[in-house]
């Protein structure tokens, strides 16, 4: 399998922090900086011919800011991965992932209102899927597009965004005007468009949808936790690593006792919201 995973550039200053390990992707016209990656990822699938024998992955200038991950990490990993795979998740904000049962009902606590609006999306198109019920974790979830995948997974992005880039570019719909509003984002309030933020979290949707097999590049022992939701202490550590086991098992094998113990362990990890 070869390794084209790109990385995007939007300037002379982002392009000078790239890791030489990776593809550099050029952005710097980034017509359309209000859908962030979105727009180039989106814009590359749709003008190349995806190789089969390839894995694809498309991450930002700020990967190794968040993840202390080197090109030449993500790369001695993909050799190791079993060709079966479909994808490989990278567990940036893993203590999310893991602490939450899907990265909707995350999104809501930072931006509210995301669940509703990207249900109502997904009922528009006729995806079925219920939001509420998603489990959620490391192999199937992703923050920032942190992922690395076969065409066969790029090809299902990228028929989720284009239907999903089209409503919204219509417009004409109060949801349509929903997605493309503003909410908070970080210290920033009201600055980042919702879209943003749902488009984010379709990983977790064709992931789980379409049984894709995946495999986890985890970071979970070596990443902080985030202070702001969570106290960095080795027994949190610990529970929330058992939320994400939890979960995972349960998607695998369809055993409730292992979502009940999930909540479970949840109830009993310390929080600051």
């Amino acid at each position: 399998m070869r390794h084209l995973v790109y990385q995007i550039y939007y300037d002379e200053k982002s392009r000078n922090s790239l890791d030489s390990g990776f593809v550099p992707l050029n952005n710097t016209e980034n017509r359309r900086p209000d859908w962030y990656e979105l727009w180039v990822i989106k814009n590359f699938l749709e003008n190349t011919e995806l190789l089969d024998d390839a894995w694809y992955g498309f991450l930002s200038p700020k990967f190794y800011a968040k993840t202390r991950l080197r090109a030449n990490d993500v790369h001695e990993f993909l050799k190791k991965v079993d060709l079966s795979a479909d994808a490989v998740t990278i567990s940036y904000s893993w203590e999310q992932i893991a602490y939450f049962l899907n990265s909707f009902e995350q999104g809501d606590l930072f931006h509210p209102g995301i669940t509703k609006v990207s249900q109502q999306f997904f009922d528009l198109i006729g995806l079925e899927t219920d939001l509420a019920k998603l489990v959620g974790h490391s192999g199937n979830s992703v923050f920032c597009n942190f992922i690395i995948a076969k065409p066969v997974y790029w090809k299902k992005w990228l028929e989720m965004v284009v239907a999903f880039f089209d409503f919204v570019e219509k417009g004409g719909s109060a949801l349509a005007r929903e997605l493309g509003g503003t909410t908070s984002y970080g210290s920033v309030r009201h600055q980042t468009p919702m879209k943003t933020f749902v488009q984010e979290r379709f990983p977790s949707v064709i992931l789980t949808k379409n049984r894709f097999r995946t495999e986890v590049l985890d970071i979970s022992h070596v990443q902080p936790v985030f202070g702001r939701l969570f106290q960095e202490h080795p027994r949190t550590r610990r529970l929330l690593q058992t939320c994400d086991a939890l979960k995972r098992e349960y998607s695998e094998s369809g055993d409730a006792d292992l979502l009940n113990a999930y909540w479970k362990v949840r109830s009993l990890i310390p929080k600051k919201f």
